[in-house]
């Protein structure tokens, strides 16, 4: 539901304020799927290793920061120059495909290292269970969480995107 109302608002949007067509705006989006998985493939599976999966997940969302900063800064200039508009919303782009290809991975890699043997309560004990079924588990609910979030996120959203959309 939420990429079906995110591709609406942006088809919408890119229509109104850029005069784009469906082309142009597919292109974008296309864009930002193919830079992402080229730097899931050649960045995030490398450094990684090397750096971990909480600071490369906290890299991500720096991106993701950077790029909604990038997109507030759109409105602004579509009025004085839309070539810099364009700009902004290619670096947003980026941006946000770099977000794409760390985030969710790295958190679910993240989470699945935090796993670990269940502790009865009552004794104290380690649960005899095998690892991988505790792993399961714990990933099923992680991933379920999200999914979650990605379904409510954007009823308790839309509201206040109106608002904002009507605003301006």
């Amino acid at each position: 539901m939420s990429a079906g109302v995110s591709h609406f608002f942006l088809d919408t949007y890119f229509k109104t304020v850029f005069d784009w067509d469906n082309k142009k705006i597919g292109m974008l989006i296309g864009s930002i799927g193919i830079i992402s998985a080229i730097l899931q493939g050649g960045y995030v599976r490398r450094a990684t290793s090397k750096i971990g999966e909480g600071v490369m997940a906290r890299r991500g969302v720096a991106s993701c920061a950077m790029g909604l900063i990038l997109l507030a800064l759109v409105p602004r200039s579509v009025a004085n120059d839309k070539a810099n508009a364009v700009r902004l919303l290619q670096g947003a782009a980026v941006c946000l495909a770099f977000t794409s290809a760390t985030v969710v991975n790295s958190l679910t890699a993240f989470a699945s290292l935090q796993c670990d043997e269940g502790i009865d309560e009552d004794s104290g004990k380690p649960i005899l269970e095998h690892p991988q079924l505790a792993k399961g588990k714990a990933l099923g609910k992680f991933r379920s969480s999200g999914q979650l979030g990605r379904a409510i996120g954007p009823l308790l959203g839309a509201p206040r995107l109106t608002l904002v959309v009507l605003l301006v």
